[in-house]
């Protein structure tokens, strides 16, 4: 096989990996309500809390989205038809076209909710590599989501270290008794309640659970020196927000679209030749 088949068989692996779980996600959003479709109708909370946003909503675009219910669908029609017209026709406009798309959904969400959101910020950023098809450029890319993967994690981290709040005992417990409030007082006789009352109880574990927390974060600036532990760190970010949606209540499970770029794509398309070889020789 070629480069340049080697390049494609690539580039269709990877787009129909990330797309299919670009996909999964906004099913998720779709079924939840949380589409333009689910925003129609509702006002923009952070008109005047972001000069950003603020400029936004001066070019009307919410506007036009939010207050037509036509409008929002074929919003909401593009958003999945795109990466699905890309992996039909392995046209990478339909991947730029997705991104713009994307990114005025990212920007509505925030807005209606009044929150800034950041966890499907990391599907516009994986969609980036596949708006090119040369293989140098895709590749750059590639790795630069990687390496923004490794800069949320590691800053997250370097963040708490310097503003020292990894050095206060309470800190955690005291997070706690604000972020899990709700659950305390809906649920306070389930497993995860009890947990968190026994972190908020006892301050000097939850700290441990804080320092702890921190080194898991240190350990993905190693991948901005090598990628022999990639395999731990996809681990490790699977562990990390398990274990955050647990004890915070936080969900950044669509973060987990990034970590696609440390899985060993050699290894994976090289055992899909086997599998399609197996397939034809029988």
């Amino acid at each position: 096989m070629s480069a340049i088949e080697n390049f494609k068989s690539s580039f269709r692996v990877k787009a129909s990996t990330v797309f299919a779980c670009v996909l999964l996600m906004l099913l998720y959003r779709f079924m939840s309500g949380t589409l333009i479709t689910g925003l129609a109708g509702f006002c923009c909370g952070l008109e005047y809390g972001n000069v950003f946003y603020h400029l936004f909503i001066k070019t009307g675009i919410p506007a036009l989205i939010l207050s037509s219910h036509s409008v929002s669908v074929f919003f909401d029609f593009c958003l999945f038809g795109l990466p699905v017209l890309l992996l039909l026709t392995q046209r990478n406009v339909f991947s730029v076209l997705f991104t713009a798309v994307a990114v005025i959904y990212f920007l509505l969400f925030n807005m209606v909710t009044a929150h800034f959101y950041h966890g499907f910020f990391a599907a516009i950023i994986i969609s980036i590599p596949f708006w090119t098809k040369n293989e140098r450029h895709f590749n750059l890319l590639w790795e630069g989501v990687r390496y923004y993967l490794l800069y949320v994690f590691a800053s997250a981290a370097l963040w708490k270290i310097f503003r020292g709040s990894v050095f206060y005992q309470e800190q955690l417990s005291n997070i706690l008794k604000h972020q899990q409030l709700d659950m305390l007082l809906q649920q306070p006789l389930s497993y995860q309640a009890s947990c968190v009352q026994y972190l908020i109880v006892h301050p000097e574990i939850s700290h441990v659970v804080l320092i702890a927390n921190v080194v898991v974060q240190l350990c993905f600036g190693v991948g901005f020196f090598t990628k022999k532990f990639d395999s731990l760190l996809f681990i490790l970010a699977c562990i990390f927000c398990a274990a955050n949606y647990f004890v915070m209540g936080i969900t950044s499970t669509e973060l987990l679209v990034l970590n696609l770029t440390l899985l060993n794509w050699e290894k994976i398309e090289a055992l899909l030749s086997n599998k399609m070889l197996l397939q034809q020789s029988s």
